[in-house]
């Protein structure tokens, strides 16, 4: 018994009571482990071991209810922190959130206005382009004219004088026949020459006649310098079409067959124009080579695409290598009466 109360002293002195009354309760069963190892009587042995436990468990349960509270303040204290970090986390990905909104939409106004002015010099280059093609289409009508007018009469009235010179050289005068001849024939060539500059600038039929003659004009000379054939078909047609269309589909024809000659190889080729209640459809077929229409496009087909497209229409080209081209042109235009 003396040493189990020895051990039980030394278990209390090593003791750390985490409270100033359980120090008091420690004090106080110290004291009762005095008495009972002095006592020699067995009785007070017995009760000093009751009170001893009594207050060894009333040590415990204040023991256990001092470390559940503080596990308690523990838990709240954690329980705070994490709400004050998780209100910190949310408040920083709402910030986060937040500016990242602000920039987003920042960067949307400036590519919108960016797209925008894009747009806008887009606009203008198409409108300064047009107005290029008009200047353009003036310039060559007034060249046509001048060429034809001044330049071709002048021809003319050089060979009325060289056949009026021709009357009063003498039949044996050899040379001087000769170079009368020599004026002839180049009088007549820079005649013939002018008159196909002049049509092929501005074909005077196109102002004069019209778009059908100016078209099957076209076919002609086409097909007479290369030794294709070429078949126009544009019965349907009326001549009340506003004049930006005529030229459009006139430069559209005359583009597409110098393709043809140049690049095509083709021994045939066709050029249909019907013209619909709302729409003006053009279409230049050949059996040539062909060619890839989604990797290759030349500088002629992209200006056709921008005279379509000034005019609000749509320009498709149908090619493979072997099979030919379909060149397919659609024109809004207003009902013709």
């Amino acid at each position: 018994m003396q040493e189990t109360w020895a051990r039980v002293r030394s278990d209390l002195t090593t003791y750390h009571a985490s409270s100033a009354d359980e120090e008091v309760l420690v004090k106080r069963v110290e004291d009762l482990l005095d008495k009972a190892v002095k006592s020699e009587e067995s009785l007070p042995y017995r009760s000093s071991m009751v009170e001893i436990a009594t207050q060894l468990e009333f040590i415990d349960s204040k023991q256990a209810a001092s470390t559940e509270a503080r596990i308690q303040r523990e838990f709240e204290r954690a329980g705070t922190r994490l709400r004050t970090v998780l209100a910190l986390a949310l408040g920083s990905a709402l910030l986060l959130a937040a500016g990242c909104l602000v920039y987003i939409l920042r960067i949307e106004r400036q590519n919108r206005r960016r797209y925008e002015e894009i747009l806008k010099g887009r606009k203008a280059l198409e409108q300064l382009s047009a107005r290029l093609r008009d200047a353009q289409e003036t310039e060559r009508r007034a060249i046509s004219r001048e060429l034809h007018d001044q330049v071709g009469q002048t021809l003319n009235a050089l060979l009325v004088d060289a056949g009026n010179l021709a009357k009063r050289i003498p039949p044996d005068d050899a040379i001087g026949q000769r170079y009368l001849d020599s004026i002839r024939t180049l009088a007549d060539s820079s005649v013939n020459t002018i008159r196909d500059i002049a049509l092929l600038l501005r074909p005077s039929m196109l102002d004069d006649l019209g778009l059908v003659p100016a078209l099957e004009w076209q076919a002609r000379e086409v097909g007479r310098r290369s030794g294709m054939w070429i078949k126009v078909d544009a019965g349907r047609v009326s001549e009340q079409l506003p004049e930006e269309h005529k030229t459009c589909v006139y430069r559209i024809v005359q583009e597409g067959l110098h393709n043809i000659v140049q690049h095509a190889g083709a021994h045939h080729a066709s050029v249909m124009v019907r013209q619909e209640a709302e729409c003006l459809e053009l279409a230049i077929t050949d059996d040539g080579k062909g060619f890839d229409a989604r990797h290759q496009r030349g500088m002629g087909l992209l200006g056709i695409e921008e005279r379509v497209s000034y005019l609000g229409g749509t320009f498709t080209v149908e090619s493979q290598p072997g099979q030919g081209t379909v060149l397919r042109v659609k024109l809004p235009v207003a009902e013709t009466i």
